[in-house]
């Protein structure tokens, strides 16, 4: 992909947009849920914007993923109103603008839209100041966390996905049934492969020239679901590319007529979609592996150990940031793939968090538990708060779990529910101190009201079962 030679500078920009054929830049930023939100621009308007940034309500904060309801618009209010003491857009101010700040370091070509690019950024409120609700603002922070212990963080993200023929207006018609473009998986199959290859090379192409880079990629456990893994890179161009991929893959299916699905678990018989973290810390100053033993050879260095300590200490607490939804905790079953237990081992799929330690070059931590619909930002950035907190407080985890995690009832679980999650997580000092008290009583809020939501629904499975004997 061409990108402008110094992307900082607005004329360097201007002068490659020129050169491109450039017309159109869709700026914003990624809300709480990990939609982009944002605004299409001619390319001379936006160069008035770089600075100052481009303004949306700040009602933007506070949209539900649905939105759009028999009873209106949905808005997540703060209890007290007015008397609210932290950051929180409300009725009573009048939702008034903030700016999402461009970060022209993440231009990237949009060859899915004719002439288009798309520059991600951070909300900023009139004063200049980040808004402290923004995932990808908590993220910078938390990288320069890292920074000051002198560590680089590194992430690589695999996500899974369905592909569902029709449109969500098709689907709403034909009572919300879902059709897969395949009747039965193809697990790593190459003839499974091959049948979709038309589309998945294509959209392979496509993140290409839009910079995210997919270094593998194969048909997995249910019908019409496959995995695309980004190639890792630094933390924050890690997060931004897994924003990308996930909207991306979305916009180029939408255009055969079909729909893309990160939903982590859209059917009980079918396999839940997992976004699995590959995380890893690397020294400042001479650029060595500081998750690997260099003295022993293999293993996890005391830092690698630390790190795991703390993903494993805060587990529970951060589940929510890994598992948004109420439909996320449907994923966590026996020989689901997902992380269901506050565990880890070296090479074991069964536990919470897996070791790959027996290469310098390639030693780091996956972490299993976060689902496909997670917000990368966030996601990142809790594996980074917890993995942090284990380094500053010397955090060693348990004894590595040998064996089968699933077939064990000796390891604690993760929370069951949303709700449970949402518990843990509003009482967690470390989620507060680390990741900001605005942040985290937003998130407990916006989920609480999805939590809420979803007690309020009859489902077809009560019908079924209560609706003539009951």
């Amino acid at each position: 992909m061409n990108t402008p030679e110094i992307p900082g500078s607005r004329d360097r920009f201007a002068r490659w947009c020129e050169a491109e054929g450039i017309r159109t830049v869709i700026a914003g930023a990624a809300d709480v849920h990990g939609i982009w939100r944002g605004k299409r621009l001619p390319l001379a308007d936006f160069l008035t914007r770089i600075e100052r940034g481009v303004p949306f309500s700040d009602v933007v904060l506070v949209i539900t993923h649905s939105e759009d309801t028999d009873e209106g618009q949905e808005l997540v209010e703060p209890p007290g109103g007015e008397a609210y003491p932290l950051y929180f857009p409300r009725k009573e101010q009048g939702f008034p603008d903030i700016f999402a700040l461009p970060d022209l370091a993440t231009a990237r070509r949009l060859p899915w839209h004719q002439g288009t690019v798309g520059v991600l950024g951070d909300f900023h409120l009139p004063d200049g100041q980040p808004v402290p609700l923004d995932p990808r603002v908590m993220l910078r922070r938390l990288i320069e966390r890292a920074r000051s212990h002198g560590l680089e963080p590194k992430v690589g993200i695999e996500y899974e996905f369905y592909i569902f023929r029709g449109d969500l207006a098709a689907l709403k018609e034909s009572g919300w049934r879902l059709d897969p473009i395949r009747v039965r998986p193809y697990t790593y199959g190459v003839y499974g492969g091959s049948l979709d290859e038309e589309l998945i090379g294509e959209i392979r192409h496509q993140l290409a020239v839009a910079g995210v880079r997919i270094e593998a990629c194969n048909p997995e456990t249910g019908p019409g679901q496959f995995e695309l893994n980004i190639r890792y890179d630094d933390a924050l161009k890690a997060a931004d590319d897994g924003f990308l991929y996930k909207n991306g893959i979305k916009e180029i299916v939408a255009r055969h007529g079909l729909m893309a699905s990160f939903m982590a678990k859209p059917r009980r018989d079918w396999a839940g979609s997992s976004c699995h973290i590959h995380q890893s810390l690397w020294a400042t100053d001479d650029g060595v592996n500081a998750f690997f033993d260099h003295e022993l050879g293999r293993g996890l260095s005391e830092a690698g150990r630390q790190y795991t300590g703390g993903l494993l200490s805060t587990m529970r607490e951060f589940t929510a940031l890994f598992a948004p939804t109420p439909n996320s905790y449907k994923r966590f079953a026996p020989y689901s793939w997902a992380g269901t237990s506050v565990s880890w081992s070296y090479e074991n799929r069964s536990t919470g968090i897996r070791a790959i330690a027996e290469h310098a070059s390639e030693s780091r931590l996956e972490h299993r538990l976060p689902g496909a619909d997670t917000n990368p930002y966030i996601a990142i950035a809790a594996c980074l708060a917890g993995g942090l907190h284990g380094i500053e407080q010397k955090i060693e985890p348990s004894k590595a779990y040998e064996g089968d995690a699933y077939a064990t009832d000796q390891l604690e679980s993760v929370p069951q529910s949303l709700e449970e999650a949402v518990g843990l997580l509003e009482r967690s000092e470390v989620a507060r101190e680390m990741l900001g008290e605005d942040f985290v009583q937003h998130y407990v809020l916006m989920k609480r009201f999805e939590v809420e939501k979803y007690r309020q629904q009859v489902s077809e499975w009560e019908v079924r079962r209560y609706v003539e004997m009951a």
